[in-house]
């Protein structure tokens, strides 16, 4: 008989992520033990409940730029630094988007999730681009703004346009990222000078 399979956690909230994604909250944890080719009881010895599970591996995580953001605008890439920050982030929202849809019809929120920061994740990601616009626009890289109002408009944009790309593909979401972006980028802060 040849020893059992060991799997990682990252493999374990992977494919739990597939799992609840494609089939709902509703899925077998069977189905997830399945697709890791472990038995169903070693599984829950590993993650507790499929409960605890479910949290675990529809958690969003941190977004990704989220760092750059803290430093300094750069002179004369503000502008690329926005629009490079803007688009690791709809890459991020398009992954986490079904997570949030599935953790809902699983009677959660975002607030059941364990915090990570002094504030909910899209609260402090809105803080974030608000602080790094007024900074790019206090130093001259970027025009007199709105920040927060820039901020929240740019977020919205690409949060709504990821929702509407996974609601009805390409047709519902024309474009690519960078163009998109740069629109949005451009809308909002007129063209570069």
């Amino acid at each position: 008989m040849g020893r059992p399979r060991t799997v990682s956690d990252t493999e374990i909230l992977k494919a739990a992520r597939d799992v609840f994604v494609e089939h709902g909250p509703q899925a077998p944890v069977s189905l997830i033990a399945e697709r890791l080719g472990v038995s169903h009881a070693a599984l829950f010895e590993r993650v507790g409940t499929k409960e605890e599970l479910l949290l675990s591996a529809l958690h969003p995580g941190a977004p990704p730029g989220v760092e750059r953001l803290g430093a300094k605008p750069p002179a004369g890439r503000a502008r690329d630094t926005l629009v490079e920050v803007l688009k690791e982030l709809m890459t991020f929202f398009r992954h986490v988007l079904p997570n949030l849809i599935v953790l809902r019809a699983a009677g959660h929120s975002m607030a059941d999730l364990p915090p990570q920061a002094e504030a909910p994740p899209p609260v402090a990601l809105r803080r974030s681009l608000a602080r790094w616009l007024e900074r790019a626009s206090a130093s001259g890289a970027l025009p007199p703004l709105r920040s927060w109002a820039v901020a929240e408009g740019l977020l919205g944009a690409i949060e709504a346009h990821c929702f509407n790309g996974y609601l009805g593909g390409t047709a519902f979401a024309p474009g690519n990222d960078d163009a998109f972006v740069r629109k949005m980028v451009e809308g909002l802060l007129g063209r570069p000078a």
